[in-house]
């Protein structure tokens, strides 16, 4: 299971992956769980695609989910994930798509 360092990470991974239309990320996170190799490397793109999108919301001023210090969401939302695919044996994935981003 993904666990979350704050509950506001899994609500602010939902808002970036419903302002995508990203259907998968939205079904892996409700889960709670990445169920193959290819999940993770789709989890993974996804949290750079929502790294792209925060930093143009925080040069914008934009608040994301009663949040402004999105920089800091970042990178607890990198650590939860990371960590996660790390135990569940999708470091390779996750490196690999982090070197791409």
């Amino acid at each position: 299971m993904i666990k979350y360092r704050f509950t506001e990470e899994k609500q602010i991974v939902l808002h970036y992956a419903k302002a995508l239309g990203d259907q998968k990320t939205i079904h892996i996170i409700n889960a709670g769980v990445v169920s193959s190799s290819e999940e993770a490397i789709h989890l993974s793109r996804f949290f750079w695609k929502m790294v792209d999108l925060s930093v143009a919301d925080i040069d914008n001023g934009v608040t994301v989910c009663g949040k402004k210090d999105l920089e800091a969401w970042n990178e607890y939302i990198m650590d939860s994930i990371r960590s996660y695919l790390r135990k569940s044996g999708y470091s390779k994935e996750w490196e690999e798509q982090s070197d791409l981003a």
